[in-house]
Formats: C-alpha cells, structure tokens, sequence
C-alpha cells in the first residue's frame, strides 16, 4: 500500500482550485482518488491518497502533479494522521 500524505498549508489556498481541479482530472487515476487529492489540498484538516501497491505508478503521477503545482507531499506505507472525534483540550 502506498498512502501520499498531503499536509494543508495556507499556501495552497494560493492556487487556483479551477486549475487545481483541471490538472487532478487529467491524470490517469481512479476517481476516488482523483476526489481524495483535491480535497486533501484545500482542507485544513491534513488528509491524503491512499493506493495499492500495484497502483503505485498513479502514486507517482499524483506525486509528479503535486509537485508541479508546489504542494507539499509525504509517502508513506500509511496515513500519518490519525483522528480523534474529540474536542482539542
């Protein structure tokens, strides 16, 4: 499994979501990932794409993209975030 983590940065509200969105749908990845990556840009809340180990070439595309447009992105075997449905302190 390969899971690309996609922190939320204020700089990526700087990007055009119509740009943002056109780029996404031009890759060759499932919907739901396509899905998973644009809300993973503009949500504060820090979110990702997870992908089988043999889609992993798509991990690259959507790394490859990211890239391109300077959003910040981290690989890993699994999401680095983890949710709690508890109130901050």
């Amino acid at each position: 499994m390969v899971f690309v983590n996609i922190p939320y940065v204020p700089e990526n509200n700087r990007i055009g979501r119509d740009l943002t969105k056109k780029e996404i749908q031009a890759l060759d990845i499932s919907d739901t990932a396509k899905q998973s990556a644009y809300a993973a840009v503009y949500n504060k809340r820090p979110r990702g794409v997870n992908f089988d180990s043999k889609h992993s070439v798509e991990a690259i595309m959507l790394e490859d993209l990211l890239r391109k447009l300077g959003i910040p992105y981290r690989r890993s075997e699994e999401s680095e975030y983890i949710f709690s449905d508890k109130p901050y302190p």
